[in-house]
């Protein structure tokens, strides 16, 4: 990969900072945020791509505001639809191209009770849920489409992400230190995911033999809000951070009591067993490690 050029969209994204974290020191490495390109605008992304000619697109962003998407579904099928349509047609031209793009468990309704894998139906809830769901079929229907094509593209359902910027566990860590007892939902299911392991998990994938395709790429293991939330409190507690809040004070609830505009799944948990199959693997890490060293970094700061 020394000496492929690679576009990174969503530089400012929790995904995007990881990957300026690993690709700091690599030339031929152009970051695009905001200030870069509107991904709203057809014109703007296409003539990002014409001015650096990459050979390698990672698309860290997206439309995130999942409860906002319900009141701007233009914009969400723009950013999460459209854009990523225009750099698979983009990379369908380029020999041996690649692209990287991450989607999301918000693709599935949550009725099953077990683990989604990548053959399962998808049903999104909420107009987030159906953008993202939009963005993989473009990019398939890109390579269907030109058949000749010698690049490649890999679609990473991932969930619950967490990293550099704002996200579930700083907003717990937060609140523990300010308030003495938690409201936290517990009947919603998932796994965590370290956008370091996604960022460091993904240069793996570009440098290796695997085939096209969508992948769920999250660690090992499975928790809840409430799960999550009190496992990292204690980390930051047995680390010595001043917390208000006591473990028993973190009270389990139903999402029922925590309204929200967009309806979220209760069943978030993918199986990586694919990705594990492609890579020859038995473990990934579990998600709980991940936790522990985020905490450790945040309590250190």
């Amino acid at each position: 990969m020394q000496d492929t050029k690679i576009l990174v969209f969503g530089k400012d994204g929790q995904v995007g900072k990881a990957f300026q974290e690993k690709l700091q020191k690599q030339a031929d490495v152009i970051f695009i945020g905001r200030n870069e390109c509107d991904l709203a605008s057809a014109d703007q992304i296409k003539a990002i791509l014409h001015k650096y000619q990459p050979q390698m697109i990672i698309n860290a962003a997206a439309y995130t505001a999942v409860d906002k998407a319900e009141t701007e579904i233009d914009q969400a099928q723009l950013i999460n639809a459209i854009a990523p349509g225009i750099m698979a047609q983009y990379i369908t031209n380029v020999s041996d191209g690649q692209l990287v793009h991450y989607s999301t468990d918000y693709v599935f309704d949550g009725l099953k009770s077990t683990p989604y894998v990548e053959e399962d139906a998808t049903n999104p809830l909420g107009q987030y849920g159906k953008s993202k769901l939009a963005g993989e079929q473009v990019i398939q229907e890109a390579f269907v489409s030109n058949p000749n094509s010698t690049a490649k593209y890999f679609i990473l359902r991932t969930s619950w992400v967490y990293g550099d910027g704002g996200n579930f566990i700083k907003t717990m860590l937060k609140l523990a230190r300010e308030r003495d007892q938690l409201k936290v939902i517990s009947d919603q299911y998932g796994v965590p995911s370290s956008a370091q392991w996604l960022a460091e998990f993904s240069l793996q994938l570009l440098s290796n033999e695997v085939p096209s395709g969508i992948y769920h790429t999250v660690p090992d293991g499975q928790t809840s809000w409430h799960g999550l939330a009190k496992y990292a409190i204690r980390q930051a507690k047995d680390l010595g951070l001043c917390l208000k809040v006591a473990l028993e004070k973190i009270q389990a609830i139903p999402a029922t009591e925590y309204p929200l505009p967009a309806p979220r799944p209760y069943n978030s948990r993918m199986s990586n067993q694919k990705l594990k199959d492609a890579f020859h693997m038995n473990l990934f890490p579990n998600w709980e490690d991940q936790v522990s060293e985020y905490v450790k970094k945040i309590v250190s700061k």
